[in-house]
């Protein structure tokens, strides 16, 4: 993701244009390039770990109890993980809105489908480039713990120029990408880890067109 927002920024790739405003183009370019990168890995890693592949391919949230202990743990541990992050992301991104003089107004409605699509596709890309490949395919090779800290510490660089960014942003991001790695190895699934990340990216994607919209 970092290396085609730099490409973009340096004018190495065109960008696909559906607004006026650059930044909208900027990250809808970003998203749709990303989509097929996750794709392409997910491949590679079914001809690598087909077990790994096939024990992690899962949505399933646990609501309901079921026969593993770790996984109904999630059923109280999710959420417990979800509230916290979002309102601590909704507090930093808060901060941007009132120094913008973001609004919420028609501009920032006719945004809100865009939020949600950029939010649900740079969720589904960076769990499966920093969560399921890595889990999936250290599955059985590496501990449980290794494989969260690495997972960690992939997704938690990433962010050094990302939202939040800067040594923050690498601490808060590595500490979510931690117990996201951990909800997939206890629960099976990638369930959790993407709603956890989509509710923290409708927020910062939010923000984003909140401060859009104080523009017009």
């Amino acid at each position: 993701m970092a290396l085609l927002a730099m490409s973009l920024q340096h004018g190495e790739i065109t960008l696909w244009v559906i607004s006026e405003n650059k930044l909208v183009n900027f990250t809808y370019t970003v998203q749709l390039m990303a989509l097929p990168i996750s794709f392409v890995a997910m491949t590679l890693l079914y001809f690598y770990n087909k077990e790994g592949f096939r024990t992690f391919i899962s949505l399933k949230i646990g609501f309901v109890n079921t026969s593993s202990s770790e996984e109904n743990n999630w059923r109280f541990v999710g959420p417990l993980v979800a509230i916290p992050f979002t309102l601590g992301t909704m507090s930093y991104m808060s901060v941007a809105v009132i120094s913008q003089h973001g609004q919420v107004n028609e501009s920032f409605y006719k945004l809100t489908p865009l939020v949600l699509l950029f939010a649900a596709t740079n969720a589904w890309t960076e769990e499966i480039l920093s969560r399921f490949v890595i889990v999936a395919g250290l599955h059985g090779k590496l501990s449980s713990s290794a494989i969260c800290w690495i997972s960690s510490l992939i997704f938690g660089l990433g962010h050094f120029f990302g939202t939040p960014n800067g040594v923050f942003g690498v601490i808060a991001s590595g500490l979510l990408g931690w117990l996201l790695a951990k909800s997939v190895l206890e629960t099976k699934s990638l369930g959790w880890a993407l709603l956890i990340h989509f509710l923290q990216d409708v927020v910062i994607f939010g923000a984003g067109a909140m401060v859009l919209a104080g523009q017009h």
